[in-house]
Order: C-alpha cells, then structure tokens, then sequence
C-alpha cells in the first residue's frame, strides 16, 4: 500500500522552526511490527538570503519532529543567483498499535533565509 500527498501552487517560509508544508500531511495506519518508509521530495526549491541561504525539511508524526532531516545551502553568502536544489528525505516510521499516526511535512529558513516551493512537492509513505 502507498499513501501520497502532493502540493500546489506557490509556498514559502522564512520561519527559524519548523512549521508545516502546506498540503503535505498524510496518515498511516495502525500496525504491529512493521515500519512505513516515508519519502518527503522537494525536486525544486530554492532559498534567498545573506547568510549562506538554505532551507531545511523533515516530518513530525503526530506532532514529533523525526531528528531525521535534510537540508541544503548555498555555497555563496549572498548568491546572486538562486540555483534549484533538489533535496529528498527517507525516514522509517514504526507503525504503532494504539492507532493511525498523521505524518507532516515540516520546513524552515536557514539563517533568516526564505525556502520557496513553486512545483509540485510530495510526501509518500510505502506500507507493506
């Protein structure tokens, strides 16, 4: 079984924390000895700033930052162009036996900067 999310339009964040991607929630199933293998793809965002601009994602399940995460950043303080960087993030999540579990895709700014998403981002979880 695979469970999937996709986003649309345009969304940006200069948050310091993270905070949800929008359109990028999904919930998985209740289980017993068994994980979902959860892939948050982000194919074309980019980032502007002064510091080193970057962005870094993850997934909370039911409310839980994973301390699993991804992150890029510019090799320029200031880049006067903002290249695209891909960045995809696998993370096994234990299925649980007290119930179904809401995984959210989480980002922020790196160093004040601003992440900007403006195609399609996903969030998969592959159950077997």
């Amino acid at each position: 079984m695979a469970l999937y999310a996709q986003t649309s339009g345009t969304h940006q964040t200069n948050s310091g924390s993270f905070v949800p991607i929008p359109g990028l929630s999904i919930t998985i199933p209740q289980g017993v000895d068994a994980t979902a293998i959860v892939i948050l793809n982000v194919p074309n965002p980019y980032a502007s700033g002064i510091s080193f601009p970057g962005g870094t994602f993850g997934i909370n399940v039911n409310g839980v930052t994973s301390p699993v995460q991804a992150t890029f950043t510019y090799n320029e303080p200031a880049p006067t162009h903002t290249g695209r960087i891909p960045t995809t993030l696998v993370v096994g999540v234990p299925l649980s036996q007290k119930g179904s579990q809401t995984v959210q895709a989480v980002w922020f700014g790196v160093r004040g900067s601003t992440v900007i998403i403006d195609t399609p981002a996903t969030l998969t979880a592959i159950l077997d």
